[in-house]
């Protein structure tokens, strides 16, 4: 009795594994299909230039919602990049202004 039941689980697996390698054959035959039309790199391409544009999107609301907040962050950079030439220029107006 234990050998018939043996090969009914047996028979069962058997049928389970062909079952479930066929799926897997159809899922590989649809990814090949899949990139055959469209190959990974242009995907990644299209995927990042899709994300750039959503992220140039998003800046530009933010920066029209708060365009002083922009200015000034701006001027703040301008002003710490020109630290050194402005410093000059303001030494030679306090000495023009103290009379040297």
């Amino acid at each position: 009795m234990s050998e018939l039941r043996d090969s009914a689980v047996l028979e069962e697996a058997r049928l389970l594994r062909e079952e479930a390698r066929q799926l897997v054959r159809g899922d590989i035959s649809a990814l090949r299909e899949g990139l055959a039309e469209k190959p990974i790199g242009r995907r990644i391409r299209e995927h990042a230039a899709g994300e750039i544009v959503e992220t140039i999107d998003m800046a530009r609301d933010i920066a029209s919602e708060n365009k002083a907040v922009v200015g000034l962050t701006i001027a703040a950079v301008a002003g710490w990049l020109l630290r050194a030439p402005l410093s000059r220029i303001a030494g030679r107006w306090l000495a023009i202004a103290q009379g040297e």
